[in-house]
């Protein structure tokens, strides 16, 4: 492919247009991007791991913001979201975030490897409902796409859970879709839900998860267990129809830590490990703090804690020891090697404020009637 080719790919991408340019009025009647009105773009230059945060407005008025759309300045670039229609090894669609793969320099596909920083991450700072706009072109064409989301409590509470909507913003007020208008949330084959829950769905299909590096155990995709629970993870029993997915029961393991959904600025404290002092990849959580971390003079007023079998690095895999869920004091000798050590840091557990969305947006013929028939929303409300 040439440059120029390479060039224009890139910026499609990244503005959430087909892929295929020529065939573009083909390939109307899908998503054909993100409506940035109630949005403001934060502009560059950006400085790079600097996280930025465009403001998303209650309306295109923008008086009042209840939320964010953010991102990390890396291999993650502005503005933070985009829509892929065509993925350039499985041809499938998704809502993803936008930079490039940091792997191989390649835009950001839906089918991405794991740690490749894929998720678009919405936050919600003060109870209100978060309002995303999309762009869509009608024709007789049934589509749908793979949400890879991040949602944060941003908030000065603790959540209970939250419930997302898909409707039309009609003259500033949020009408809710309805059945059978063209607009649902499905499986991953594009057939609408009815009711069902997380109970009977595959988590790629529906899910809302915290990261597994905090609970769970080994599979395809995680060659170590969690660290607080090595046998099941965090995260929310979803309950979804056509238009609706609602949060019911936190995962008990997650609550006997640390109760209801834990917000940003409240989240405990970890002692991390850079095992291979690769910016884009995930440290290794050794400890967390057991009491209240000061952040200005960097110590743990209480005791550093391991859920692992026993603290410190196995010897024979040069990584940590696997997680056995049970809570013990990381030995003196232990913890004066790490603070001595630039790869050992602590740091904030800013995943127990992330919640991990996985679900299917289906848009069909029947979106010539909508009451906005180019435009629809995607709706979160904390709940509390």
């Amino acid at each position: 492919m040439s440059q120029r080719s390479k060039t224009a790919t890139k910026v499609a991408a990244l503005l959430g247009l087909s892929l295929f340019f020529g065939a573009s009025a083909a390939m109307a009647g899908t998503i054909t991007g993100w409506n940035t009105s109630n949005v403001t773009l934060v502009p560059g230059p950006y400085i790079e791991w600097n996280t930025y945060k465009n403001p998303v407005y209650t309306n295109s008025l923008k008086t009042t913001t209840n939320g964010y759309l953010s991102w990390k300045e890396s291999d993650v670039k502005s503005p933070g979201m985009k829509v892929v229609n065509r993925d350039d090894v499985t041809g499938l669609r998704c809502i993803m975030t936008t930079g490039f793969n940091p792997f191989d320099g390649t835009d950001k596909m839906c089918s991405d490897p794991l740690q490749s920083s894929k998720r678009w991450k919405i936050g919600g700072t003060n109870g209100q409902p978060i309002d995303i706009y999309f762009n869509v072109a009608t024709d007789t064409l049934t589509t749908y796409y793979n949400s890879l989301q991040k949602l944060t409590n941003a908030d000065v509470r603790k959540w209970k859970g939250f419930k997302a909507q898909l409707g039309f913003m009609v003259n500033g007020v949020f009408t809710p879709s309805k059945s059978l208008d063209g607009l649902g949330f499905s499986t991953n084959k594009g057939k609408y839900f009815t009711t069902t829950t997380t109970a009977v769905q595959s988590a790629e299909v529906l899910s809302a998860l915290f990261a597994q590096g905090l609970a769970g155990p080994t599979d395809i995709n995680h060659p170590t267990t969690g660290y607080f629970d090595p046998a099941n993870r965090m995260g929310y029993f979803l309950t979804a129809t056509e238009d609706t997915i609602d949060s019911g029961a936190l995962t008990s393991n997650y609550f006997a830590l640390f109760g209801d959904w834990n917000n940003l600025s409240g989240v405990p404290y970890g002692y991390y490990y850079d095992n291979d002092a690769i910016p884009y990849t995930d440290n290794l959580l050794m400890a967390n703090c057991d009491g209240t971390f000061d952040a200005v003079t960097g110590t743990c007023k209480g005791t550093w804690v391991t859920y692992r079998s026993q603290a410190g690095l196995d010897p024979k895999t040069g990584l940590p020891y696997p997680s056995d869920g049970v809570k013990k004091a990381v030995p003196a000798d232990i913890l004066a090697m790490w603070e001595s050590n630039v790869l050992y840091a602590p740091a904030s557990l800013e995943d127990l404020a992330n919640l991990g969305l996985n679900y299917y947006v289906t848009i069909n013929k029947n979106s010539a009637k909508w009451p906005t028939p180019t435009q629809f929303v995607l709706r979160f409300t904390p709940k509390f």
